[in-house]
């Protein structure tokens, strides 16, 4: 097998394979020589990415579901989301890598070979287990806890999820459940959500906003509470499970970690900070990658800019949650009560101008948000 290519991509996950399928959208990379490693075959259930979307992707065609409609509660306050023009999509693992894996095999310029990495050198040179490799551009997706700077928040989205099969038809297809927030917050940021796939199977999801993880048996407790006490589940059957953790930091991630060595996914910072969501970033930053190298640019020209406002919103909303000053589910409720369903989408998909950040901002507690603004700021 040749060893020298000019791109290698470390890691098939989500940014791995989306890199991948947006070099194969570029014509003017047809020719160029792609290497793909990853210890694992990929072709298990072992994850699900849930996020909002305006325009067509390459997944829509296998999504597990799409909904235009959510429902929100919160203690205070419930209300059902009329979307559009977003829908919010559910896409499984298993899908999204046979999906990839079949545009790769047929693709003539891509190679996967299943290997564990050990090293790669920021000369590009990526050293297997068996055999080394070298590329003019490695983009890797291997993410590496970064040490912690004083006065950086470094909290976590933990998650744990349960698809359940009832006897009995009890959940609405067409209105799945984005945040539930009327359950304990034990002093963090803890919600349900619920995603059916029709009147009898739903992912039941559990999930935290906070500096530490929980025991296995609360994360169970807590779903078993809920399936019981609010969706009325008399019988049911647990057919998978899933259990997650997202960084939520302010830290600088680098994006590169030499010249050629290129950082993607969580690693390279395509998670948004204050929400932990990742897979919408994933792909527009991925879809940047590819096109700039089509047009012979540097990756990662043009793909951040040097003062971005969102950087700064990341940062006050997660100094909110980190000093718990002001409840966040009243944060996400003021959010929805007071704004439409598009306007809050546009702010967490990071695509507003100054007036509609204003709004954002006077919807919610303003003294807390000023107060965590200043400090931020000064």
């Amino acid at each position: 097998m040749n060893q020298e290519f000019d791109y290698i991509i470390a890691g098939a996950g989500a940014s791995g394979l989306s890199l991948a399928l947006y070099m194969l959208e570029e014509p003017a990379l047809k020719n160029k020589q792609i290497l793909i490693l990853d210890k694992n075959a990929k072709n298990s259930n072992d994850r699900t990415w849930c996020f909002w979307q305006k325009e067509k992707s390459p997944f829509d065609q296998i999504l597990h579901a799409s909904w235009n409609e959510l429902f929100f509660h919160s203690p205070v306050f419930s209300k059902v989301l009329e979307i559009q023009p977003y829908h919010y999509k559910m896409l499984r693992s298993r899908d999204f890598y046979r999906f990839c894996f079949r545009k790769i095999k047929e693709s003539k310029n891509i190679t996967f070979v299943q290997e564990e990495i050990q090293e790669i050198n920021d000369d590009g040179t990526v050293i297997c287990e068996s055999q080394t490799f070298k590329g003019s551009f490695v983009f890797n997706s291997a993410f590496v806890a970064i040490p912690k700077t004083e006065g950086k928040y470094h909290l976590l989205q933990h998650f744990k999820g349960w698809f359940i099969k009832s006897e009995k038809p009890v959940f609405d297809p067409k209105r799945p459940v984005l945040m539930d927030f009327r359950i304990d917050q034990k002093g963090d940021c803890r919600f349900m959500y619920v995603l059916p796939k029709n009147e009898y199977q739903a992912l039941v999801e559990y999930t935290i906003f906070s500096a530490n993880l929980l025991q296995e048996e609360e994360y169970e407790f807590a779903l078993e509470k809920h399936c019981l006490e609010e969706l009325k589940l008399e019988s049911y059957e647990i057919e998978e499970t899933e259990y997650g953790v997202i960084p939520m930091t302010n830290e600088p991630i680098p994006k590169k970690q030499s010249g050629c060595v290129i950082n993607i996914g969580t690693a390279g910072g395509h998670t948004k900070a204050s929400t932990g969501y990742t897979f919408a970033f994933i792909q527009k930053k991925c879809r940047k990658i590819a096109s700039n190298l089509a047009e012979n640019k540097l990756p990662l020209e043009g793909l951040d800019s040097k003062f971005d406002k969102y950087l700064l919103y990341d940062s006050i909303f997660l100094r909110v949650l980190s000093e718990k000053n002001f409840p966040a589910w009243r944060v996400f409720s003021e959010l929805f009560e007071k704004l439409p369903p598009k306007t809050v989408f546009d702010f967490l998909d990071e695509n507003t101008d100054l007036l509609t950040d204003i709004r954002v901002m006077n919807s919610t507690h303003i003294p807390t948000f000023l107060k965590a603004a200043l400090k931020e700021i000064f």
